[in-house]
């Protein structure tokens, strides 16, 4: 806890300034009056008379006319006592754990609600907390109308210990504030735990998320600065001036994300066919839901600051509904409240309490002390919450029906809420702990006010200690860079830019069983993809790179660098092997097709450097890249990103059994790969690429005294079982991205009969699918 510090360090007294008041003048001032006669601690007047201290510069504020008397209640050499405040850094949450099951059906809960006159006053909500606190809440705030919004603001930002954090490498405020609430909570929404502390995240699978009523995107930022790539975020929000900003997602990549606004296409969270289908668009990606939903919803009240929390019960309820709707079981969510004083507001905590295993209620630091807003945590939600969600979506649709004079009161029956003690009793603590010091906070942007003397002296300090603790960079925010492409490579290849020739080197072609034999020395090290039909110049296998936004190109033949075409949102900070491919629906003359990124290998993706990963790790971030940047099920979005899938060269016949006959627009008949998307496209390959996992100083075999792989050092004459090897060998025992692209093979489909099982061998100067399956089953015991 803060706040047993000497309050002469946080403020400036009037006598101190009297012998201290030249310091507020540069050197160079003091010299020339020094030169014109001028003794320190004497005045300016010809007899030495006059005032001693500077005058302090006051300007117009507001729409005050000039000559205007201010109150007497607004300027005096008022003191402030910063030992009455309790600053906790870092801040603990109070978990309220909930240990009963919840067996009230829709039907029952339909009879729990109360209507009545629609109220537009607060003072009566004490219920849920001292009256004491919520009068002197009020008392504090009407203060306020005695000071210009001018006045109030500049107080504010003095008297704030947090206030210079601002919104530090982020666009607002909001993402500081998500930084800080994850760091207090143990980076629970950015690294989600189960009860057994196990990952909430599959292997090899995206973190999803949801993120509703948060324009401009704050809270995103963070989790996405946090996650990069390897996180996919869903908004929902309102269109217009407070929607989604994705060009100032300068600290995480903005690719990853993806607004939707509903059927009506407007973002507005009331209309439930709205909810309905972002769910529905949600779940397309992820069958079982996000694994955390962030609601941040808010709108002007001014004027109306003390009934914030009447006018937002049904912004509050809403953002639970569709959390509900979205979040997968065991996942976590936030969302922003105002005051909880109404049965209400509540009630629908209470709900929200049964649909999770416990529940927290916090107020950030980063959350400016002398407002009302806080944070309703929710941890590992239950299995069957339909129930509620279907009292919830029943309330939603009476307030969109409700007059002007009636208005729902309650929704959760108040005797069943006065029988758990428990949860009555953590709300009302809550309550007073919130609403104390909001009254301090909002009694010393009063005593700023009338003492503009006053100063925060922490605020330094607390900047430095809240980012270390909330593990935030302490610099400014930047705008990303815009490399030319050759300086990018230059920085990030490293020593892999002084040699760029294996940037030019040819795949070698499989023409013959006899380059087979010589290239493949154990099938069990290599592995295979299909890859497109080269059908025109821009649809070569080759390297893209993407230096920013919006610009990514493709390497050509003539070593340059062009612009590609068609419009693809890849990361920043990302140099990866691939093709562009067609990829068709339907067959015949209704036949479509559609251009699509195919990622075959990489060395960087949005700054992630896996060039020395084994391979099929390495495709495996591929996979998982393409899945957090790619669309499939926007509108009109045909610009499609994906990995390509990789097969073990063993399994080349079952590669084989999966293809079929397809007929393309001009009737003729190709071999193709169903994909798995919803849309069942499928790819017609143009041949195989062979890729080597193992680097050139080792091939591998089966024992056959021991029925398992082994690994042969061709340098040292050694042979190993991967559990035996050292450690500093098994450090370069798989091919780097460089080792295994210098090495690869390419296996051209020119002739339909190439691929027919049992074709005729009509020329002796190609390949056939005979050959390699012969070779595979001679190769797999050796």
């Amino acid at each position: 806890m803060e706040g047993d510090n000497n309050e002469e360090n946080y403020e400036v007294a009037p006598k101190k300034i009297k012998t201290e008041w030249s310091k507020s003048y540069s050197n160079k001032a003091m010299q020339m009056m020094k030169r014109m006669g001028h003794k320190a601690g004497e005045g300016l007047g010809k007899q030495n008379q006059g005032r001693l201290e500077p005058v302090v510069p006051y300007q117009q504020d507001g729409r005050r006319g000039f000559g205007l008397q201010p109150n007497t209640i607004q300027i005096a050499e008022e003191p402030w006592d910063f030992n009455c405040e309790e600053i906790y850094l870092p801040e603990s949450a109070n978990w309220l754990p909930n240990e009963h099951n919840f067996e009230n059906t829709f039907e029952k809960m339909k009879s729990w609600i109360t209507f009545g006159e629609r109220k537009d006053t607060i003072e009566e909500e004490t219920s849920f907390c001292e009256k004491d606190i919520l009068t002197g809440m009020l008392e504090a705030k009407t203060v306020f109308d005695q000071f210009s919004e001018s006045e109030l603001r500049k107080a504010r930002s003095r008297s704030n210990p947090f206030e210079t954090i601002r919104s530090s490498i982020f666009q607002n405020r909001a993402a500081v504030k998500m930084a800080n609430i994850d760091s207090m909570l143990g980076f629970m929404f950015t690294n989600p735990k189960d009860k057994e502390d196990k990952s909430l995240i599959e292997s090899n699978d995206l973190m999803y998320f949801a993120d509703i009523c948060a324009g401009p995107g704050g809270f995103s930022e963070y989790v996405l600065y946090r996650k990069s790539w390897e996180a996919k975020g869903f908004g929902f929000t309102l269109r217009g001036p407070n929607d989604f900003k994705l060009d100032k997602f300068f600290a995480g990549p903005p690719e990853s994300f993806d607004p939707h606004y509903g059927v009506n296409d407007d973002g507005n969270i009331y209309v439930e066919a709205n909810q309905e289908s972002f769910a529905e668009y949600v779940l397309k990606h992820c069958e079982v839901g996000v694994h955390i939903v962030m609601a941040d919803g808010g709108f002007s009240v001014e004027r109306q600051e003390n009934i914030q929390e009447i006018l937002s019960k049904q912004l509050y309820l809403c953002q639970c509904l569709l959390g509900l709707k979205i979040l997968r079981p065991k996942g976590h969510f936030v969302c922003k409240f105002f005051d909880i004083f109404t049965a209400f507001s509540v009630g629908l905590i209470y709900l929200m309490y049964n649909c999770f295993e416990k529940i927290s209620i916090v107020k950030p630091n980063s959350s400016r002390p002398a407002n009302s807003e806080r944070y309703l945590i929710c941890k590992w939600k239950k299995e069957n919450t339909v129930e509620i969600c279907s009292h919830l979506n029943f309330i939603n649709n009476i307030l969109n029906q409700r007059t002007d004079d009636k208005d729902v009161l309650e929704i959760v029956d108040s005797l069943l809420l006065i029988k758990d003690e428990r949860f009555v009793t953590y709300i009302t603590n809550s309550n007073n702990f919130i609403g104390k010091n909001q009254i301090i906070g909002l009694k010393k942007i009063i005593a700023f006010c009338r003492n503009p003397r006053l100063r925060e002296g922490r605020q330094s300090d607390f900047r430095k200690r809240c980012l270390e603790l909330w593990n935030l960079p302490d610099k400014l925010r930047q705008a990303p860079e815009n490399k030319p492409i050759d300086k990018f490579l230059e920085e990030f290849l490293n020593d892999w830019h002084k040699d760029k020739a294996w940037l030019n080197s040819s795949a070698t072609e499989l023409l013959s069983t006899e380059v087979l034999c010589e290239k493949v020395e154990s099938i069990h090290d290599w592995y295979f993809m299909p890859i497109g039909r080269n059908e025109s110049s821009s649809t070569t296998c080759t390297f893209f790179v993407c230096t920013t936004r919006g610009k990514l190109s493709r390497y050509t033949t003539n070593k340059k660098w062009e612009s590609v075409e068609y419009i693809f949102e890849i990361p920043s900070k990302s140099f990866f092997y691939g093709e562009l491919v067609y990829e068709y629906s339907g067959e015949g003359r209704i036949q479509t097709r559609v251009c699509t990124l195919h990622i075959i290998d990489a060395v960087l993706l949005g700054g992630k450097d896996i060039r020395r990963l084994p391979l099929n790790k390495r495709v495996s971030m591929c996979a998982k890249f393409a899945k957090s940047i790619s669309k499939p099920y926007k509108a009109g979005n045909t610009a499609l990103i994906r990995s390509k899938p990789i097969f073990k060269l063993g399994d080349i016949s079952q590669f084989f059994s999966q293809m079929r006959h397809y007929t393309l627009k001009d009737n003729s008949q190709r071999y193709g790969i169903a994909l798995n998307d919803v849309n069942t496209k499928f790819f017609v390959p143009g041949g195989i690429m062979l890729f080597c996992e193992i680097c050139h100083n080792f091939y591998s075999k089966i024992s056959k005294s021991q029925n398992k792989l082994y690994y042969y050092d061709k340098v040292h004459h050694m042979s190993y079982f991967k559990t035996n090897m050292p450690r500093e060998m098994l450090n370069t025992l798989h091919a780097s991205f460089r080792n295994s692209f210098i090495r690869r093979l390419l296996w051209k489909w020119t002739n339909t009969n190439q691929v027919e099982e049992n074709g005729v061998k009509v020329d002796p100067n190609i390949l056939y699918r005979d050959d390699i399956q012969v070779f595979v089953v001679n190769k797999h015991n050796v």
